[in-house]
């Protein structure tokens, strides 16, 4: 199904700026941008190779690209009523995929023709949530609750179906290895999973210490892999090629929402309740944490642009918005810094 929906503008002068009150420079830590509708709910984000920030609007159904040099906020309406996007993905060629749970089904957009085609999955019961865009042009997919990896081929237009061998994993957030290799968390049964496409097999392991609720997964330039520990509140490392990990201990919050890599294998996480974004240095294990104070921003999806800008979306009221970790420096066990917002509207 093709489909072309309007679109709305959001001009650069919405731009809303929040200054670091505790440096000489006056320079801007944090920058935000309100969206439309204060409740439209954005989740998943990705950025596109032209440095544009695309992002899923769960409540008001759409898909919204973000042009970070002009401060224009464009907006698409989904097709399918009530689709439930969850998870979206940049692939090679620039067109944006993401996850329709509620109609079971995969969408992509093409930002130069401005269509969508929604592809419905065979089985309406695998509820598509996470999506990854592979390297060699698939498209990978997790089912939530159905226990289901799939892959999809935009050339041959066909799915290939793989079942997750632990019964009830609710397996989610993928990341692909050097190797090609897919690599999730389960969370409702303590696991991490890899699946390898060249011999069609997964692979399997147990979490240690009690059921953690494993979140988030993520690779470093070296190869390791990253996933929180939500229950004893760590970030774990994993080496695939020893099967041994190493835990950092985080400092005491009241959850963690997302977690994201940036260019110098620093772990950056969100924290809703907490209203703040952690960094983690894998190479000290100091963790910085920035707090937010636009009241109830409640970040809810973080990812790293590879200027050093650390983009995230709100939901409380909603919004779009960057750290700049280039004004931070390195890891400093003293470092916790506190903002509050400046009267009116910068720029």
């Amino acid at each position: 199904m093709n489909h072309t929906r309007g679109l709305t503008r959001l001009a650069a002068a919405m731009t809303f700026a929040l200054l670091l009150t505790n440096t000489a420079r006056g320079a801007e830590l944090f920058t935000e941008y309100p969206l439309p509708s204060k409740d439209a709910f954005p989740t998943s984000l990705a950025i596109a190779a032209d440095g544009n920030i695309w992002f899923l609007e769960f409540f008001t159904n759409k898909l919204a690209r973000f042009e970070a040099k002009t401060g224009a906020l464009d907006e698409f309406a989904i097709p399918s009523t009530k689709s439930e996007p969850l998870d979206l993905a940049v692939d090679r060629s620039g067109k944006i995929w993401f996850t329709e749970q509620d109609v079971s089904a995969i969408a992509v957009f093409d930002p130069i023709s401005k269509k969508f085609n929604e592809i419905l999955l065979p089985d309406n019961s695998i509820k598509p949530a996470s999506i990854l865009a592979a390297k060699n042009g698939k498209i990978w997919a997790l089912g939530w609750n159905s226990d289901t990896l799939l892959s999809y081929d935009p050339a041959s237009k066909k799915f290939s179906f793989h079942r997750i061998p632990t019964e009830g994993s609710n397996s989610y957030d993928m990341a692909e290895d050097r190797k090609g290799r897919i690599w999730f968390t389960e969370r409702s049964k303590n696991k991490l999973a890899m699946f390898d496409p060249s011999t069609g097999k997964f692979k399997e392991w147990d979490v240690s210490g009690q059921p953690q609720s494993p979140l988030g997964t993520v690779i470093d330039s070296s190869g390791q892999v990253w996933f929180m520990a939500m229950v004893d509140n760590h970030m774990v490392r994993f080496d695939p090629a020893t099967e041994k990990t190493k835990t950092f201990p985080l400092p005491k919050n009241k959850g963690t929402k997302e977690i994201a890599i940036d260019s110098k294998d620093n772990i950056w996480m969100v924290l809703a309740t907490d209203n703040r974004i952690m960094r983690l240095d894998p190479r000290s294990g100091i963790v910085n944490t920035f707090e937010l104070a636009t009241g109830e921003c409640k970040p809810n999806s973080i990812i790293a642009g590879a200027d050093g800008r650390i983009w995230y979306t709100g939901s409380s009221p909603a919004r779009v918005g960057f750290l700049d970790s280039s004004l931070i420096g390195e890891a400093n066990k003293d470092l916790t810094i506190k903002i509050k917002p400046v009267l009116g509207l910068i720029k």
